[in-house]
């Protein structure tokens, strides 16, 4: 029998972390797996200190910050427990250089984006693997296999972020790193296929400081971490607008809409903040989930499966992955965010046909239960392991 332990450790992101801890400790468990389970919510982190010298077959974190913790003797807190160490992170490696270049000794990564290992294997070579394992939901009424009631034409769960107010924080940072922020910015606008590190590499030729970010790239690319910010925000209300003024019915759910320009149209329905397991039922409500992928050009997100998992049609922009989990207008349908006309004609389409919308949303269900479970994710990280 595999033996686990599981660190539940930042209630951030609506306690999502908490949830995808717990979700994982439950499948593992009838998995077969014994499970051990650390959570701040109900101790102190200094009471981790117990599993040292504990011997595991695995130890897991989200977007951990483990690997940065020293004993009294200056020695790495997570070289005191017997077991390979897994960080599970869910955004871009670049805002985790400061835990990824530990050096741990068995330091491993789990992503949500394929091109998130190459950078790993790039730029961290202490790193001892890195492997894809996308973060899911789960559905919320197992026993009904039927579509259900629906309240919501078009769902779209989120935070809002004030661009703005990220470009006024560019102009605060050095000038230095501004100006390669802002350069960064205008090529991944002009190319939607650019990863952040493949616009930094195009840049690295016209900087006078080219030979010394090539050496600490990695850092140079957490300090521009604000293009990643930007990109995410600007183009998350660019679209979200662009629906609005065609008064699509639209419903947001997420901290920060009723500061934002969508709060002006009497069509936009905005639910106050709700827990991350609760928004499970705000999909199984709607129609259609609208997604948009953070500048994952080769990932996944959670809000696809949880959304198909409650028998919603996902309509998300497309990636290389998910054009191999997924067939476009069979168990989902992508769009092209640099065509949001074609968006708009296809989502009052969907919302036309409701046999259609019905047939999809079914085989989603179907792919995604069969496929993208927490069940299927223990499987998974067995082979992994």
């Amino acid at each position: 029998m595999k033996h686990f332990l599981i660190f539940a450790i930042k209630p951030v992101c609506y306690n999502s972390y908490f949830y995808f801890a717990k979700a994982l400790a439950k499948a593992l468990t009838e998995s077969g797996a014994q499970i051990e389970f650390f959570s701040s919510e109900k101790e102190p982190l200094e009471a981790a200190e117990r599993f040292a010298g504990r011997n595991f077959d695995g130890v897991f974190d989200f977007n951990s910050e483990l690997p940065r913790l020293k004993m009294e003797d200056d020695s790495y807190f997570l070289d005191h427990i017997h077991a390979p160490f897994y960080d599970i992170i869910l955004d871009h490696p670049l805002y985790h250089h400061d835990t990824l270049k530990q050096q741990i000794s068995d330091f491993h990564v789990l992503c949500l984006d394929k091109n998130h290992i190459i950078y790993i294997n790039e730029n961290y070579p202490h790193i001892a693997s890195a492997s894809l394992f996308p973060m899911t939901g789960e559905d919320i009424a197992p026993k009904d296999d039927s579509y259900p009631q629906k309240k919501i034409d078009l769902l779209f769960s989120g935070t809002y972020t004030d661009y703005r107010q990220i470009e006024d924080s560019i102009a605060l940072t050095p000038s230095f790193l501004g100006d390669i922020t802002k350069k960064l910015i205008d090529l991944m606008q002009n190319d939607a296929s650019l990863t952040q590190e493949a616009a930094f590499k195009i840049l690295l030729p016209s900087l006078e400081e080219a030979e010394i970010i090539e050496e600490t790239f990695p850092l140079h690319m957490q300090a521009c971490f604000l293009c990643d910010s930007y990109l995410r925000a600007y183009l998350r209300e660019k679209l979200l607008l662009f629906l609005a003024r065609k008064n699509i019915p639209l419903t947001l759910c997420g901290n920060g809409w009723r500061k934002s320009p969508l709060a002006d149209f009497s069509h936009i329905r905005i639910v106050d903040d709700i827990s991350f397991f609760d928004t499970f039922s705000l999909f199984r409500q709607s129609k259609i989930t609208l997604n948009l992928l953070p500048e994952f050009k080769n990932g996944t997100h959670d809000r696809i499966y949880s959304s198909m998992l409650n028998h919603s049609l996902c309509l998300t922009d497309a990636s290389p992955l998910l054009r191999e989990q997924f067939h476009d207008g069979r168990e989902l349908c992508f769009y092209n965010p640099a065509d949001l006309s074609l968006l708009a004609d296809k989502i009052s389409t969907l919302l036309s046909s409701e046999e259609t919308l019905k047939t999809i949303t079914q085989k989603g269900w179907l792919k995604a239960k069969e496929n993208h479970s927490w069940l299927a994710r223990a499987a998974y990280l067995f082979e992994i392991l």
